[in-house]
């Protein structure tokens, strides 16, 4: 039995290590590697009200959860800003970072399929 219990602990804490070093797994970041809890969670309300102002509940429950995991908190302000933008088809505002504005963009294109069916 003190050799199966071996082989599970050396196997269970070297196996992440192995894949880590070959390259096989990806991690990925998300908006709490880039911010605290408390700006993540500032970022995240402030778009879900925004939202719901033009979309129901149910879409923008589906589009925050994306959005918030996604994008930092600064990046999430600007999709916040673009949002009565992007539903009204209007060009975004001139003042709005590029950069952020094309991570919105693009984070806002992926998420939107999954969620549209709760639209308008």
């Amino acid at each position: 039995m003190r050799w199966f219990l071996a082989i599970v602990f050396l196997t269970g804490t070297s196996a992440p290590a192995l894949a880590q070093s070959s390259g096989t797994l990806s991690y990925t970041q998300d908006a709490r590697t880039e911010a605290s809890d408390e700006e993540v969670r500032t970022a995240r309300r402030a778009y879900r009200a925004e939202c719901q102002r033009y979309q129901t509940v149910d879409y923008c429950e589906c589009m925050t959860g994306g959005m918030a995991q996604a994008l930092a908190p600064a990046d999430l302000g600007t999709a916040t800003a673009l949002l009565a933008h992007d539903l009204t088809n209007a060009p975004a505002p001139a003042a709005l970072d590029r950069n952020s504005v094309s991570s919105a963009q693009a984070a806002a294109a992926d998420f939107e399929p999954s969620c549209r069916a709760n639209r308008r």
